[in-house]
């Protein structure tokens, strides 16, 4: 350090001229100013040179002071007064330097300790100082503090934005313990506020459901992605686990908030399918709507909180947009101050979990196969080739042949994720921040990934009461889904087969029949090595801006408009070598090769201006009133033609395509959407003890019909804090009992553009002359109205020892009316339905949760919390339409292959209906049935399909907890479900109407029933007649997962301070689905497996 102040003395020697100090004049008023800005000011008013290393002092604060006309000795003198440095004049130049050792007149005393609020969280950003100094500094990530004080006796000042300040009496004359701060929220300021996207609202008077989950507990239980982050924090966030794309990374899971809403269309009931997007809630980001697709892919680094809301008095605010619940999520802002950089990476590993499957070897197989009567012929010539085939396997299996073929398609997936931030600026002035992230997933199946790169650069500028911000985003994705198809083809094979000839070539059959009309199975390896394409490309371009004015105190106005352009691009290439043109006969040859296009384009723009009000009345009376105004716009297009005829693998271009598909051609679609609406909102509070909320707004939306455009929605709220009234004064183990109640009608609008409107289209396959006619697609209904849900909501608080226990409990009623469903029309028509306002669902539940500190003693640096959620859940379909009750008779008399495909009045969504059983008669290996009469038969009844169960548990929720000790943090998320019942597809598929063919579940090797007497689950093993869907395989489900787990240390400041330049540096290790213990033994993940999640991270702030 000196010989730099010496390089720099020296430097300034060379310069011929300099401006002495002397009799130069200054004033200067300062205000949460840094050292290095002061003497910057004095350069700038005088001219004088002054020399001084800008790393150490621009991190230094100066003590607020006022001068008028001083002279530039005085005004140092002052600046530096109290503090480690002083300065010296050298030939005109003025040089700071530190004080000697021998120039301190008093010994120094090392202070440090952590600084906490109320519920034992670290704060980051305090400033520590001794009163009337400048001596300080602030608290780190980990709300740690450490610096030198003089000998005597100080006052310290602890304050931060939010919080109330707080003063300590230190003693520097002798070495002093770590001290613990806690600060506690500051009464009157915005910080503890409950973010809904369009108005922030004060936590204590919020008469909604919410839950707010805060950068450190995103980082604490990280998952895979947000999604699944979300959900290990907080069972609310509820996705629904897809048994057949496992953990796929490019599959969007199903998302739902207190349960289900919409009624599936009679297409879907038809496809058996289900459309998942009519649940999903809305997805705001910093005020604007994303889909989920978005946020899946969102860079978790720059997110600071996310809100969510549930209740109808939180969602009203979103009108026709927030019966699904609504998730707010909230970016980082640039933080002011010197220029910071952060930087976090990742080495991410994805192990394929198959400990759900239990299959046979070679041996068991080839024996099962015998037992089954597999080499049994009706006539001898049958029987000679049969035999044949037995000798050939029992050879290769001898021989040691023993496939394991789930291992074939599947791989341990490393991929690797990048983080890079960098902020800074200065208070009341311009801030910045620009940050990019590169995510490579690399899935568990070979050659599925997902890469991701997200670019963001935001800019916020403060003039006066102005405030102005601008939000640059740019999101690129490519998924690659994995040539070798779907993982239950493997599951399937024979382990007696090897997929390759003597040498190691892979084949196209996995045996040889010496039929040229009945080839062999095919090999799905060898599909694999073929030159495929399935890829999606998608790139997303958003610009937010704000502007924000203050003309009053206490009223805030804010205009924001945000643009977002979405292009995606789909790529599915088949070369003529793929199985999936084996049975082309010989007049079909050059159609053989596929490749099917898809393109989409999106833009959209969102609007609003909001006027904010707050006013305090006297001491007792409380008001905030808000308006906001919204008009926004959506339009797409999308396209997709399919080309066939592709003479070599090698040219995989749609020009080198020699048609269209038969009897195809290109397909496309296009929906403009536009919606507006007016909201108000007012929240009274009287003597912080009752508390009102009122919310009224008005939508109007093109998706409906024109007699119905618009429609209102609102909520009321009512709420009291008891432990502010006087009668709860001598009870001081209670710090909060508040009781709150809310009704609201609110809306969804998940549906078609034009389901309300006469739709066309045109004949474009025949034309008379120069003209082409049209027909019409769908009646319009002028009539269609929007679908509304009424929500009933009361929930109670409570804290207890100083905040050491907080308990939250809701009980809610949702109704769902006016559901949009088809309506059956008669055939003179021309139609057979059309879409009307027909239905009605129920959903009521209760939601716990605690949460509370097991220890919390920060003398030692020791905290460890514990939070426990549990939810509860019913639905039940109140009204169908008479659509949908005639599709389910249908399927009633057609049986189906899923038990979940009927609805019925009375009975819930996830119902599960299957033909009663008695189970298997030990005399005769056959099933055993109960008839809608009640009497007992050997024959199966689609007619006699009863309701066995509900998918959706009793009983869900999570239980996690944080441990602390010093520097190191040990996290963990488990997740249980208890009383619902699930459907063991691995049963019936895998087991009783397994093709014993191919491979099998090894229970159809153990428990099948061979004999009379046999009291087993499986009927006969010779029995080859197909299984339906019965009772007995509906098991009731527990199941208890560790979601995430996490160990993290964070180093000590001082230590990375010194030796790595660092403010901070961190290590993580964290693991994603460690472990999973069910009831239900089933073959988990079938078309993609499912896997654990490793993962090894730092970081690092410079």
């Amino acid at each position: 350090m000196r010989l730099a102040y010496i390089l720099m003395v020296g430097l300034v020697v060379l310069v011929p001229t300099s401006v002495s100090a002397q009799g130069k004049m200054v004033s200067l008023d300062i205000r949460s100013e840094t050292l290095s800005g002061v003497l910057m000011k004095i350069k700038d008013q005088t001219g004088v040179n002054i020399l001084y290393n800008e790393n150490v002092l621009r991190d230094v604060p100066c003590k607020d002071m006022k001068l008028e006309k001083v002279t530039v000795e005085d005004a140092l003198n002052r600046i530096f007064e109290g503090t480690r440095f002083s300065y010296e004049v050298s030939r005109g130049v003025i040089v700071v330097r530190e004080r000697k050792a021998n120039e301190s007149q008093q010994k120094s005393v090392k202070m440090s300790g952590v600084v906490t609020d109320e519920k034992g969280e670290p704060l980051p950003g305090v400033t520590v100082l001794i009163k009337g100094t400048s001596i300080g500094a602030a608290t780190d990530i980990d709300g740690k503090f450490s610096f030198s004080i003089p000998a005597g006796k100080h006052t310290l000042q602890f304050s931060m934005v939010g919080m109330e300040s707080k003063e300590i009496m230190v003693d520097g004359n002798k070495e002093m313990a770590k001290l613990t701060v806690v600060l506690k929220p500051a009464e009157n300021e915005l910080e503890d506020v409950v973010v809904t996207g369009i108005f922030k609202k004060s936590r204590e008077s919020f008469t909604g459901a919410v839950s707010t989950i805060t950068e450190k507990e995103l980082k604490s239980f990280r998952g895979r992605n947000l999604l699944s982050t979300l959900k290990n924090i907080d069972p609310t966030f509820n996705i629904i686990e897809d048994n057949t794309y496992g953990s796929d990374p490019n599959h969007l899971p199903e998302v739902q908030i207190r349960g289900t809403s919409s009624l599936p269309t009679v297409e879907d009931l038809k496809n058996e399918t289900k459309t998942s997007s009519l649940n999903t809630p809305l997805i705001i980001l910093d005020g604007f709507e994303i889909s989920l697709q978005r946020m899946l892919d969102l860079n978790d680094e720059d997110i600071s909180s996310v809100t969510l809301l549930k209740d109808g008095s939180a969602t009203a605010i979103y009108g026709s947009r927030g019966a699904n619940g609504v998730v707010v999520i909230e970016s980082k802002r640039p933080e002011v101050g010197k220029l910071r950089l952060s930087y976090r990476g990742s080495l991410n590993v994805e192990i394929p979990d198959l400990t759900d499957y239990d299959l046979l070897d070679a041996r068991e197989k080839l024996q099962l196969e015998v037992d089954a009567g597999l080499y049994e012929g009706n006539f001898s010539n049958e029987t000679m080739r049969l035999q044949e085939r037995y000798t050939k396997v029992k050879e290769a299996v001898e021989s040691g042949v023993d496939t394991y073929w789930l291992s074939k398609p599947l791989r341990t997936g490393v991929g690797h994720k990048h983080n890079l931030r960098l902020e800074g600026g200065g208070e009341g002035g311009f801030r910045y921040s620009a940050s990019v992230q590169y995510n490579d997933v690399k899935g568990v199946m070979k050659g599925s990934n997902r890469e991701t790169f997200n670019g963001n650069v935001d800019l916020v500028y403060e003039l006066g009461s102005l405030l102005f911000r601008n939000s640059l985003e740019v999101g690129l994705s490519e998924s690659n889904e994995s040539s070798y198809g779907s993982f239950d083809q493997y599951v399937k094979l024979n382990p007696y087969w090897t997929g390759v000839d003597e040498n190691g070539k892979v084949v196209k059959e996995l045996e040889e029949t010496n039929d040229l009309f009945n080839p062999g199975p095919a090999n799905p390896l060898y599909d694999a090595t073929l030159d495929l394409v399935n890829q999606t490309t998608t790139t997303t371009i958003t610009d937010n801006f704000a502007i924000e004015w203050r003309p009053l105190k206490n009223m805030t106005l804010r205009s924001r408009i945000g643009l977002t352009k979405t292009l995606s691009n789909g790529d599915n290439f088949k070369p003529a070598e793929h199985s999936d043109f084996k049975d082309y006969t010989d007049d079909q040859i050059f159609r053989k090769g596929k490749y099917i296009y898809s393109s989409d384009k999106g833009f959209s723009y969102d609007w609003d201006i909001t006027l904010s009000y707050s006013k305090t009345f006297g001491d007792k009376h409380e008001l905030y009133a808000g308006l906001n105004y919204n008009l926004a716009q959506s339009e797409s297009k999308s396209y997709t033609f399919t080309m066939e005829g592709f003479p070599q693998a090698n040219l995989k271009m749609l020009s080198m395509a020699l048609q269209y598909e038969k009897d195809g051609k290109p397909s496309g679609s296009e929906s403009v959407k536009r919606r507006l609406g007016v909201t108000g909102n007012v929240n009274y509070i009287y003597d912080k003890r009752y508390f009102a909320d009122i919310s009224y707004r008005v939508d109007g939306a093109s998706d409906f019909g024109s007699d119905k455009r618009f429609a209102p929605f609102y909520s009321f709220g009512l709420g009291w804090n008891i432990n502010q009234e006087k009668f709860m004064e001598g009870i001081a183990w209670l710090d909060r009992l508040k009781l709150r109640a809310s009704y609201a009608v609110t809306g969804a609008v998940n549906f078609s553009a034009y389901q309300a409107l006469a739709s066309y289209e045109y004949f474009t396959g025949d034309r008379y002359r120069y003209w082409f006619g049209s027909e019409l697609m769908g009646l319009a209904n002028e009539d269609l109205t929007w679908q509304q849900t009424d929500k009933w909501n009361v929930g109670l608080e409570l804290a207890f020892l100083n905040n050491r226990l907080r308990v939250t409990a809701d009980y809610y009623r949702n109704t769902t009316d006016n559901l949009l469903s088809e309506m059956y029309l008669p055939l003179a028509n021309g139609f057979s339905s059309y879409t009307a306002n027909i239905g009605e669902v129920r959903n009521t539940g209760v939601e716990l949760s605690a949460s509370g500190f097991l220890i919390r003693n920060t003398e030692k640096n020791i905290i460890w919390s514990l939070s426990a959620s549990m939810i509860h859940e019913k639905n039940e379909i109140v009204k169908i339409s008479d659509a949908l009750k005639a599709e389910n008779e249908e399927l009633e008399a057609a049986g189906g292959s899923n038990p979940n495909f009927l609805y019925r009045e009375g009975e819930a969504l996830r119902t599960l209906y299957v033909v009663p059983s008695l189970g298997i008669d030990p005399s005769t290996g056959k099933e055993l049935y109960v008839n809608r009469f009640g009497e007992l038969t050997y024959v199966w009844d689609a007619r006699d399909k009863q309701a066995c169960g509900v998918q959706d548990p009793k009983f869900r929720g999570n239980i996690n907890t944080m441990f602390t000790w010093k520097d190191l943090s040990v996290n963990l998320s488990f997740a249980y479900r208890f009383g619902g019942y699930a459907y063991n597809s691995t049963l019936i598929d895998r087991v009783e109407n397994a093709d014993v063919k191919y491979n099998v579940d090894r229970r159809v090797y153990k428990d099948r029933w061979r004999e009379p007497g046999d009291h087993t689950f499986f009927k006969d093993v010779k029995d080859k007649t197909a299984t339906q869907m019965t009772s007995r395989f509906v098991q009731k489900e527990n199941t208890l997962e560790c979601q995430s787990a996490q160990v993290k240390y964070d180093f000590s400041q001082n230590w990375i301070k010194q030796y790595l330049g660092m403010q901070h540096f961190s290590v993580a290790f964290n693991m994603d689905n460690l472990f999973r213990i069910s009831t239900i033994k089933q073959e988990r993940g079938i078309a993609y497996p499912f896997s654990r999640r490793f993962s090894f991270s730092l970081s690092a702030i410079f």
